[in-house]
């Protein structure tokens, strides 16, 4: 066997972790999620990591981190959903998941943006 394939191989298995997380997800337009909290019809998902998100909770979401979407994405209830994420590459991961499960994403923010007068997370 040639060196070349398992090479070849390694490389774009590293190229789609890669793209996975640092390349942006597009189709989803950035709100602020202090603008959806009063509408019921749209779930605001919190996918920080639970040592986060315990800290520093948003009131009314439904928190899932990204690491758990794959045994756990059918918890997320059937509505339009608003991602909440602490960085870009939480919210490229769970778009892309999310999208691949069939999921109806509207919009994302993330916690250490301003938004409006105060930062989101606090």
């Amino acid at each position: 066997m040639s060196i070349g394939i398992p090479i070849a191989l390694l490389a774009l298995a590293s190229f789609n972790g890669f793209y996975k997380r640092y390349v942006t997800a597009k189709g989803v337009k950035h709100d602020c999620a202090d603008n959806l909290k009063e509408n019921n019809d749209i779930l605001l998902l919190d996918v920080r990591a639970y040592n986060i998100s315990y800290k520093d909770p948003i009131e009314g979401a439904f928190e899932l981190p990204v690491a758990y979407f794959i045994r756990s994405y059918e918890e997320i209830p059937d509505r339009p959903i608003h991602i909440i994420a602490s960085d870009e590459m939480e919210k490229n991961m769970a778009v892309r998941l999310l999208r691949k499960k069939g999921k109806n994403l509207i919009s994302y923010s993330l916690t250490e943006e301003n938004c409006g007068e105060r930062m989101l997370a606090h």
